[in-house]
């Protein structure tokens, strides 16, 4: 994933995200593909293609890590800052197709993790679709955020609606 990260800045982004999503893979030892006609586990290839947008795009950053490595394995946190546009995510470049037409998403609601993999604590950050100002939900509170808030650290889920 380090070659994905945007050369400038040296940070990550969800366009670097999503190149990643869309390369090939080569499916290998412990996760060969089973061949029903061969009877046996051989290498595949793998490659994660769009070729419909849907109207909500929910994007799940990968935030915890596990290797089967060791005997029982190992699994740690990712806190990687991943930038996100809040509007105007453009997606068109990752569509399979001819006839490709300019597809933007702009956020309404972010889905955030602080903690550990043993424990942790969830917030949300949502738009109000009418006053299209931004709130801060924490368990029993919500309180006023502004955009600068969103991209950080803890966000986990990312939940866009297509721009019409």
């Amino acid at each position: 994933m380090e070659k994905f990260k945007t050369e400038k800045s040296g940070k990550l982004s969800l366009y670097d995200c999503l190149n990643y999503f869309t390369v090939d893979e080569t499916l290998s030892g412990d996760d060969q593909w089973y061949c029903s006609k061969c009877k046996t586990h051989v290498n595949a290839q793998k490659k994660m293609e769009v070729y419909k947008t849907p109207e909500c795009l929910i994007i799940h950053l990968k935030r915890f890590s596990h290797s089967r490595g060791s005997m029982f394995g190992s699994s740690k946190k990712i806190s990687d800052i991943v930038d996100f546009p809040v509007s105007g995510l453009d997606v068109t470049k990752f569509i399979v197709g001819k006839n490709k037409q300019k597809v933007l998403y702009d956020l309404y609601a972010v889905s955030n993790h602080m903690g550990s993999l043993s424990g942790g604590h969830y917030t949300a950050y949502a738009q109000n679709c009418q006053s299209k100002k931004w709130h801060e939900f924490d368990d029993t509170s919500v309180s006023r955020a502004s955009e600068s808030d969103l991209v950080g650290k803890a966000a986990y889920v990312l939940f866009y609606r297509k721009r019409m």
